[in-house]
């Protein structure tokens, strides 16, 4: 059931909400903000308000979800369970596609509109944060590494937890990236610590995983050398986003320049783009290419593991 749950998101997700934005995250923010506001009330009681706000808020929708599962089985042949199934999935899904995100960020760029570029992604940046680039180089780059890690995150992080826990582990997801991409000034430090260590753990496993297979969908020997070296990497000095970013890089290290692409880059300069404008935009497509060809790696994979029944399905 799980690989056609998956497919059915896919399908979804690419033709029917190909351009537009889906579920409103709007009501885990004021839900968190209800909660946190009881909680407070109890301060003179518990010594810990934060974790036990931090635990409310994981602990009801997961809950609510076990009661749905539950009320749901076996009903009309599992067809409500897929549904929910379904339902959950597409809400962990990113608000906006990172094919409708790069498309729009290399219109703007074409322009040549740095300022556009860069307002455009602190609206589209869940946590809001200021951007400091330099030049188009040091913007490019912080474009790319944001767009691999969102794909990441919110398609290969959702699979991969919803194969191992089913429902509940997505949404166990959800709620993480949720509390990570609300403003900091709202939680307290060690609410954060909380959030990064429980992140370390839900993206470790499934980075590596993509890595290896990055490295089959790419450049094999320089993505396995930078696996190689990092695989055991984890703490509070490794960000996940950038260890992604050089996995990516390795994979695509000599196959940017291939003839298609130098042909996309010619044509692009006959638009009055400068040579290095041109090469960030054929940078960006390589790296789109990439992501779907490992997205259609996994799915390969898990049809496999469904077809011969090597896993409970």
């Amino acid at each position: 059931m799980k690989f056609l749950v998956i497919l059915i998101c896919l399908t979804v997700n690419y033709l029917w909400l190909r351009d537009f934005d889906r579920f409103d995250d709007g009501w885990f923010f004021r839900f968190r903000c209800k909660l946190e506001a009881f909680t407070s009330d109890l301060e003179d009681r518990f010594f810990s308000v934060w974790l036990l706000s931090t635990a409310a808020i994981y602990l009801l929708p997961i809950l609510i979800l076990m009661l749905l599962l539950l009320l749901a089985e076996g009903a009309v042949y599992g067809l409500f369970t897929m549904l929910i199934h379904i339902l959950v999935l597409l809400i962990a899904f990113d608000r906006t596609q990172p094919g409708k995100l790069a498309k729009e960020f290399v219109s703007k760029w074409k322009e040549g509109d740095m300022e556009a570029c860069v307002l455009y992604l602190q609206q589209e940046l869940p946590s809001g944060e200021v951007l400091d680039v330099e030049d188009e180089y040091s913007l490019s780059e912080y474009f790319n590494k944001q767009l691999s890690y969102r794909f990441f995150e919110k398609m290969f992080v959702m699979f991969f937890w919803y194969l191992i826990s089913g429902p509940i582990g997505v949404l166990a997801c959800y709620i993480t990236y949720q509390m990570r991409d609300s403003h900091e000034e709202q939680q307290s430090g060690q609410q954060l610590d909380l959030i990064k260590n429980i992140l370390m753990v839900l993206e470790w496993l499934p980075l590596r995983l993509l890595a290896l297979t990055f490295s089959l969908a790419g450049n094999f020997v320089r993505c396995f050398e930078n696996l190689q070296k990092t695989f055991w990497a984890s703490g509070r000095d490794v960000e996940n986003a950038e260890l992604l970013y050089r996995y990516a890089r390795g994979a695509l290290s000599g196959l940017i320049n291939r003839q298609d692409d130098e042909e996309e880059i010619e044509q692009i300069n006959d638009q009055s783009l400068s040579e290095s404008r041109a090469a960030a935009v054929a940078e960006i497509a390589a790296l789109q290419g990439l992501l779907e060809r490992s997205q259609a790696i996994w799915l390969s994979l898990l049809a496999l593991i469904t077809i011969f029944g090597l896993s409970p399905m």
